[in-house]
């Protein structure tokens, strides 16, 4: 029998809530605020939390949080109730994983399909998934479900509320909705080009013959990939005016999309990890016979200097950021396929220095 834990400050509702669900056939507990909630949840353990936002003592949104910080509760699935085209609601709901809303007013055919639609959707996802979710936390660690998963439960949420309920949205709550899809379907493809990155890198490695064809590629135009990448990078942080260019051409034994991914990834991360007003810079030139890329930045620092401690899915920066943690994985693997070095230099407080270089064709 599936448990269900309603929260609600409002007695009536909650208790007309119970009843309908108890009737329907689930074990059903209750809580009159957030802080009750939170410790029925950890006590009952429940698959469902139906839950109100606005409460006394502690609000949904801090009961979620909290839960979803549990390792027992972190995936519970959750049920907002709120007040009909309250957008910022739903938004900050979505930021802290809930899974669906209800809008308020409600009937209770309403209540009982939206429980029975979440249900159903976890018994799905169960049935088709489990194996492949078994694998890949396994292999890669939980980080990258969470990377994965939240944007694609944003947009079924989000494509759900367009579906059932556009007639009744503004225009401005439609436009605010297909921008999170949009932001969200970028950050999945962001992540998935990291990931395929890395898994080619690392078949290249395996495969000589694959990798041989590879090197018989080269960039010419060097300068050119640089000064591009950099300023695009420069301009997603609107920071211009921070980017200082020192860059000279010579053709190295690098494929161009290699080269563009080293430097984007580089640069984009010292704008990221750097306050802005201070300077960036990228200078490429001829030492020692192999043309050196140095990207510099007077940010935050990262913790240790040596590359090859770096693994991937783990986070190295002291920063909030979410990600895979790919990125700097992938340059190393990418530098040592194509005979090239590779150092990092950093103080905290004080800067990163990355130095990448290859041969000159």
């Amino acid at each position: 029998m599936k448990k269900i834990l309603i929260v609600e400050d409002n007695d009536l509702l909650r208790d007309n809530i119970s009843e309908i669900l108890e009737l329907e056939g689930y074990d059903v507990c209750s809580a009159s605020n957030g802080e009750e909630g939170v410790e029925v949840a950890l006590e009952k353990q429940p698959d469902l939390i139906i839950s109100d936002v606005n409460m006394p003592k502690m609000d949904g949104f801090e009961m979620l949080k909290k839960l979803r910080a549990q390792e027992t509760t972190k995936i519970t699935s959750f049920i907002f109730l709120t007040v009909k085209n309250t957008m910022d609601d739903m938004r900050q709901g979505m930021n802290l994983g809930a899974d669906d809303y209800l809008a308020k007013p409600f009937d209770m055919d309403e209540l009982i399909t939206a429980v029975s639609n979440r249900f159903d959707r976890r018994n799905i996802i169960v049935q088709q998934e489990v194996d492949k979710y078994d694998k890949l936390q396994d292999g890669v660690g939980k980080i990258i479900t969470n990377v994965i998963d939240q944007p694609l439960k944003n947009i079924e949420r989000l494509s759900e509320l367009l579906r059932t309920e556009a007639e009744g949205l503004k225009t401005e709550d439609i436009k605010e909705i297909s921008r999170i899809i949009c932001d969200d379907v970028s950050s999945l493809r962001y992540e998935i080009s990291h990931i395929l990155l890395y898994h080619k890198t690392i078949s290249l490695q395996d495969h000589p013959e694959q990798l041989k064809a590879y090197k018989e590629n080269y960039t010419s135009d060097t300068a050119s990939y640089i000064k591009t990448t950099s300023l695009s990078a420069a301009q997603n942080h609107r920071r211009e005016n921070d980017l200082v260019m020192a860059i000279n051409d010579h053709p190295i034994k690098v494929p161009a999309d290699f080269l563009t991914y080293i430097t984007k990834e580089l640069v984009d991360n010292a704008f990221k990890y750097s306050p802005a007003s201070t300077a960036v810079k990228i200078s490429a030139n001829n030492v020692g016979g192999d043309y050196q890329i140095t990207v510099q930045d007077r940010g935050i620092g990262f913790p240790f200097d040596d590359i090859d401690s770096y693994v991937p899915y783990i986070h190295v920066a002291k920063t909030d950021n979410n990600g895979l943690g790919l990125s700097l994985v992938n340059i190393r693997n990418i530098v040592k396929l194509f005979d090239g070095k590779i150092s990092v230099s950093s103080d905290e407080e004080v800067g990163t220095s990355f130095k990448v270089s290859f041969p000159i064709a």
